[in-house]
């Protein structure tokens, strides 16, 4: 029975070492867990920065799109008319009939 007494007395002593060091540990994550909520909320807010300047940049480049886009359909509406008005050769516009005028022979009369 004294073996047992023992063994039990061995076994509450290790139990309270392993206690000791889990409790240890326990505070140990504790604090690396805080450092890892500070480091989330630090890159929650860097990746809200992020999607505001690539929101930005979309809307930018959105904007210079549709920009050129409609220059350029200007520019070949401009190209397309000079085109389609200067691709025949116009004939030369009639020039209206020069007017003639015709005087009327006034019958002479006899002297008297």
């Amino acid at each position: 029975m004294e073996t047992r007494i023992a063994r039990l007395e061995e076994f509450a002593i290790d139990a309270k070492e392993r206690l000791a060091r889990i409790e240890a540990r326990q505070t140990e994550l504790a604090a690396h867990q805080s450092e890892l909520a500070a480091h989330q909320s630090e890159l929650a807010n860097k990746v809200g920065a992020l999607q505001v300047e690539m929101h930005k940049g979309f809307a930018d480049m959105i904007k210079w799109v549709v920009g050129t886009a409609i220059v350029l359909g200007g520019t070949a509406l401009t190209v397309i008319t000079f085109v389609l008005n200067n691709a025949t050769p116009k004939p030369s516009p009639m020039t209206p009939p020069s007017v003639v005028v015709y005087t009327q022979p006034v019958p002479v009369q006899p002297a008297k």
